[in-house]
Formats: structure tokens, C-alpha cells, sequence
């Protein structure tokens, strides 16, 4: 038997840890990345905000440009940021601010608003509003420009707080639900080991389904649990069944042949001794067919539930038998026939106990019938194959039809036996979907027949 693996319950945690902790990644960068998106924007509509202010204190007059940038442009922006700005004429000439702050301006989006970039000034990462106010003038570029620059340190503290405190909200939120989540899993095995409790806790013989109340996933559990059990019980039944039934019938045989060795053990002639030895052959003769029988009857009801069903040509199977039958009968004069289609007459069974129970009907009729005739006819009839044996003899009386269906019934005019014969060919037709019939023919011919169904 191979050793347990690894639990359900690890396994059911380590998975549902992992898409936690997935689902947990995947959170953590979509607030990243929408916490940046976020905390650009504000700032950059800040950032635009201080340049339109410094561009509507922007105006023409006699001949240049004049800017009074207000103070309160400046205030909006963040404190611990580094701030410059500079504002170009149409001739591109700065006339307010750092003279050396002279960013690539986008000329062609001007006239669309203001634009807010990304670049660097004196190696400090800065974001670089463009505002352009149109002046009174000729040129390709008729443009007064307000450049507003901004480190960009607080918007990545800013964005890098928020992250922060969103990872830690994660991380508690993960810790709790994994608790949760391990709590959960194990309420929701906990029927699974009320089960090996239960299973473990029985007696040996207790065979009784299990009754207890399982959730809907478990429940197919339960049922393969309880239909193995119910197989199991079949099972034992029938071998106790077997076991009783070969102590009952062995019996009396078994008795007789040890009291026809102590009679044989006291007989001081000849001709008791011999009188003694025919009854001990014929006891043994006895005794062996009985255990023969008892072991095909238990040989077939373990068959029945264990052997896969195959293909099987029933002419060919029955033209055998018989062959093999009437070999112990050679010199017997009998009318033979066996009558069956060209075709194949196809089955799905088991060959070796359709073979028992074949044998057993030919032994039944060359024992105790068949005087002068044995017929075998195989037809189909709709969608069965009926194999019908017929002969000659006394038969079987209608009113005993239904008792020698049956295992060890009484036997006719004493005769010798456990009355297994039929009783196998009626096992062997119940595994099969099949029937087992008695009848007279016309010619009032006792006839044996099986019908099978055929093979698709």
C-alpha cells in the first residue's frame, strides 16, 4: 500500500495562499500605478495652474513683452520643491525668470493649451509646464511663453506615502483573510475526518452505510464509500453462503466414506471387502463431483461481479462443448445435430462460465435424458440469440421448474449430487441479462433453452 501524501488541507492552503498573495501583487501594483497616475495629474494641473496665473500677468505693450508674475503662482506650489521658470518673447529673448532655464518648447501643441512634460534642469528630474499666450505680432511663432518648472520630489513622496500605507492596509487585510481562509478550510474538511472517524471507529462486521449528513461535494464520497461497502457485504455474504453450503452438503458424503472405511477396516472375506470398495469408489466418485460442483457454483458467482465481458461467438462456444461432451459418450448412438446461422452469433460475456453453464445443460441431458436425439439450434430471434437444447428423454416435470433453479433443491429418485447444475446455468444467465426457459417441442421433445442478448 502506497504511504499518504501530502494533506488536503496543505494543499487547499498553500493554493488558496498563493492567489491571496497573487491577488494581493497584483492590488499593490494597480494602486502603485494608479496612485502615480493620480498623484501626476494633481500636481500637474498645480503646476499649470501657477503658469496660467504668470501668463495672464503677460502682456504687449509698445513694442515688448511685460510680466508681473504674481506671487501667488508661486505659493500653489509644493515648499520643499525646487522652482523655475522663465518667460520668452515671440523673438525667443527671455524677459522674466532664469535666463539659462531654456527647455525644447513643443510649438506645435501650443495653440491645443497648456502641456506639462518631463525633463531635467541642472540634473534634477522636473516637470516642465508650457503655456503660450498669443501676442500682437507677425512671425512664425507670434507666441509670449511661460515656462513653470517643478522638482518632482513631492509627488513621488506623495505617491510613495500612499503605496506605503496601501501595503500595509494589504498586508493586514492578507494576514486576516489567510486566517480566515485556514479557519474556513478547516471547518469545511472537518466532515471528511468525521468520516475516517466514524469508518474507523466500527466493528469488524459492521457493514451499514454510512448515514451521516455531508455537505453536496462530499456526498459522491459517501455514496462510492457506502456502494463499495454494499459490494463488500454481497460478497461476504456469498462466501459465508459458499463456505456454509460445502460444510452442509460435504457432510454427509464425508461420513459416509469414513464409515465405509471402517466397515471396509472390519471385513475379514473377500467379498465384503470388495461390496465396500465399490462403495467407497463410488462414494469418492461422488465427492469429487460434489466439490467439482461447489467449487464452478462459487467459481461462477465471483465471476459474475468481477470479470470484464468480452466478444463471444455462442456456435462456436456451444460446437465445442459439445464436442468435448460427447467424447465421454462415444458409444452412445444418438441423433446429433447442432443447427446455428453461417454468421458469427456474437455475445458480450464471459467464455468460461458461458462454458459452465453449456456443460452443464449437455451434461444434464447425456446424464439423465437423451436416450436417442440431442439437438442444439441457435437462431436469432429480434434482438436476442436463443440457443435451445433439445432431447429426447423424460425432461424436467413443469412443476419443478421453478424449484431446480435453485442451489442444493431435492433431487428425483434419490439421485446423487448438490442440484448445482441448473442453479449455475441460471447464475451465469442472471450475470449475463439473460434467460434461462424449459419447454416441450412439438415432437413433445423436452427442450432447454438460453437466451442472450445480442451483441450490437
Amino acid at each position: 500500500m502506497t504511504g499518504p501524501g501530502r494533506s488536503l488541507y496543505t494543499r487547499l492552503a498553500v493554493r488558496v495562499g498563493l492567489v491571496l498573495a497573487m491577488s494581493g501583487v497584483i492590488l499593490l501594483v494597480a494602486i502603485v500605478l494608479s496612485t502615480r497616475f493620480a498623484a501626476n495629474e494633481a500636481y500637474d494641473r498645480i503646476l499649470t495652474g501657477s503658469a496660467l496665473q504668470i501668463a495672464e500677468n503677460t502682456w504687449y505693450q509698445n513694442g515688448s513683452v511685460n510680466v508681473d508674475a504674481p506671487l501667488s503662482a508661486f505659493s500653489m506650489l509644493t515648499a520643499n520643491d525646487q522652482v523655475f521658470y522663465a518667460v520668452l518673447d515671440p523673438q525667443g529673448r527671455v524677459v522674466a525668470g532664469d535666463a539659462e532655464f531654456r527647455p525644447a518648447i513643443p510649438w506645435s501643441k501650443l495653440e491645443q493649451g497648456p502641456q506639462v512634460l518631463q525633463g531635467s534642469y541642472l540634473n534634477l528630474p522636473v516637470s516642465i509646464a508650457f503655456v503660450g499666450r498669443r501676442m500682437p505680432v507677425a512671425g512664425d511663432h507670434p507666441w509670449a511663453v511661460v515656462m513653470l518648472a517643478q522638482t518632482n520630489h513631492a509627488r513621488a513622496a506623495f505617491a510613495r506615502d500612499l503605496v506605503s500605507n496601501a501595503a500595509i492596509a494589504i498586508g493586514i487585510m492578507g494576514v486576516l483573510t489567510v486566517i480566515a481562509a485556514l479557519f474556513t478550510l478547516y471547518q469545511a474538511l472537518a466532515p471528511l475526518k468525521q468520516i475516517s472517524a466514524d469508518i474507523r471507529q466500527r466493528d469488524l462486521n459492521d457493514l451499514s452505510p454510512l448515514t451521516q449528513e455531508v455537505p453536496a461535494e462530499i456526498h459522491p464520497l459517501v455514496l462510492s464509500i457506502n456502494q463499495f461497502v454494499e459490494r463488500l457485504t454481497v460478497h461476504r455474504t456469498l462466501m459465508r453462503r459458499v463456505i456454509g453450503d460445502a460444510a452442509h452438503q460435504l457432510r454427509t458424503p464425508v461420513a459416509a466414506l469414513l464409515s465405509q472405511m471402517e466397515m471396509l477396516s472390519m471385513q475379514r472375506d473377500d467379498n465384503g471387502r470388495n461390496r465396500h470398495l465399490g462403495r467407497l469408489r463410488e462414494l469418492t466418485q461422488q465427492l469429487g463431483e460434489l466439490v467439482n460442483q461447489l467449487i464452478n457454483h462459487a467459481m461462477v458467482q465471483h465471476r459474475a461481479e468481477s470479470m470484464p465481458q468480452e466478444p463471444v461467438d455462442l456456435a462456436n462456444l456451444a460446437r465445442d462443448e459439445m464436442a468435448d461432451m460427447l467424447s465421454h459418450h462415444a458409444q452412445r448412438r444418438l441423433d446429433l445435430a447442432l443447427n446455428a446461422p453461417d454468421q458469427p452469433c456474437l455475445i458480450l460475456g464471459d467464455p468460461l462460465t458461458l462454458r459452465e453453464a453449456i456443460r452443464n445443460v449437455l451434461g444434464n441431458a447425456l446424464r439423465y435424458g437423451a436416450p436417442t436425439l440431442l439437438h442444439i439450434d441457435i437462431e436469432r430471434i429480434h434482438t436476442d440469440w436463443r440457443l435451445r437444447i433439445t432431447e429426447d428423454g423424460t425432461g424436467i416435470p413443469e412443476a419443478d421448474w421453478e424449484r431446480v433453479r435453485k442451489p442444493f433443491s431435492t433431487r428425483d429418485g434419490n439421485r446423487p449430487g448438490a442440484s448445482l447444475g441448473l442453479s449455475i446455468v441460471e447464475e451465469v444467465m442472471r450475470a449475463h441479462r439473460g434467460s434461462l426457459h424449459f419447454g416441450w417441442s412439438g415432437q413433445r421433445h423436452f427442450a432447454v433453452t438460453l437466451r442472450f442478448p445480442a451483441m450490437e
